[in-house]
């Protein structure tokens, strides 16, 4: 007796149907036994249920078979402890655990988003996590060094990630760091009381015409400029005139506007010790290594390196090429677009101490 062929039946599931493509195929395998009984023939094994299932897209640049979990994402563990939790990960995972974990948004991205780029060679820039500061940019830089000896991955064009949408399109004037857009200071107002060791402000800001809106939750960025009297300090300290061009500009220009002096970056110390020798040239090797043979790494900012290995002479250009640019900052919005949507504030501590018989400034 001749077995009668099994009928050929599709899935009845639309593709629109809000199932992952292995429950499509196990509901299609299921759907299937149940036509089958009623229609008198054999039904369909589950492990046939395979037949219905889609075709499988191919795999994206990001699907590296890591299983998505970041126990490294806490701000409150060591750097040193979240590499520990990564190894073993994929590179661009690593490269999210030597992110501060804020998500703050400083640097355009999530901690998450800005690996990600960075590991699809769609962002190069491996300075943008202020809150990470040297020890990050360090293991970014040593994790790279991984990335540039691997083969190279399909170029991408832009990274697009998954917190941004269309109506948010980053392009658009005022919506990231690479697009500002000026808005009109208004007022500040002090909060604390007269003698009072803490100082806290009230910053308003029009909105009016820069077609910016905004929600509860929101951060506002901006970009700070530099003390002018540090700046003319550290010019003081490099003996070389102020209005050097740069690109256009003057050096005290560029200074002022675009470049971090606080902390000092390990190309600063790398500079110092090709301008160096003997003993000097070794503790600045030492430091751009990030090591502390002084014990006093943590407060050198720029000016500081300056006046411990007094006396150099560096071109200028070449001491503006060794400095990290100076990043926006973020702050969380203190109003309601629901009482003005035309009016922003912020509510800003200000930091200022003395260190070593000269006053620091926050930026």
């Amino acid at each position: 007796m001749n077995a009668q062929p099994r009928p050929i039946i599709q899935t009845a599931l639309p593709e629109t149907a809000p199932f992952t493509p292995e429950q499509r195929a196990w509901l299609s395998g299921f759907f299937s036994g149940l036509i089958s009984l009623d229609s008198g023939t054999a039904p369909i094994p589950l492990a046939d249920a395979t037949t219905f299932a889609p075709p499988s897209e191919p795999a994206g640049p990001l699907d590296d078979g890591d299983d998505g979990s970041a126990p490294w994402h806490d701000q409150t563990l060591s750097i040193n402890e979240r590499m520990v939790l990564a190894a073993g990960r994929p590179l661009r995972r690593r490269m999210m655990a030597a992110m501060a974990q804020q998500d703050c948004g400083q640097c355009g991205y999530t901690c998450e988003d800005y690996s990600n780029a960075l590991a699809l060679r769609a962002e190069a820039r491996l300075n943008l996590c202020v809150p990470g500061g040297k020890e990050t940019a360090r293991m970014l830089k040593t994790l790279h060094e991984e990335l540039e000896a691997a083969p190279a991955t399909q170029p991408v064009a832009k990274f697009v990630s998954p917190a941004e949408t269309v109506e948010a399109n980053q392009g658009q004037p005022g919506r990231s760091r690479d697009n500002p857009l000026e808005a009109t200071f208004l007022s500040r107002t002090r909060l604390n009381k007269p003698g009072s060791e803490k100082e806290t402000w009230h910053i308003e800001f029009d909105l009016t015409g820069s077609g910016l809106d905004y929600a509860v939750g929101d951060s506002f960025g901006l970009f700070p400029t530099n003390d002018p009297a540090l700046v003319d300090s550290i010019i003081a300290a490099l003996r070389v005139p102020s209005d050097f061009p740069i690109a256009g500009r003057t050096l005290r220009e560029v200074l002022v506007a675009d470049m971090s002096l606080a902390p000092a970056p390990d190309s600063l110390f790398q500079l110092i010790s090709y301008l160096t020798g003997g003993d000097r040239r070794q503790k600045a090797k030492a430091l751009a290594a990030g090591d502390d043979p002084d014990g006093d790494a943590a407060s050198l900012d720029v000016l500081a390196a300056l006046e411990k290995f007094s006396g150099l002479r560096s071109d200028p250009e070449a001491f503006i090429e060794a400095l990290e640019p100076l990043q926006p900052r973020l702050y969380s919005i203190s109003s309601s677009p629901k009482v003005d949507r035309n009016r922003l504030s912020l509510t800003v501590d200000a930091v200022r101490y003395i260190f070593n018989q000269r006053t620091r400034l926050g930026v």
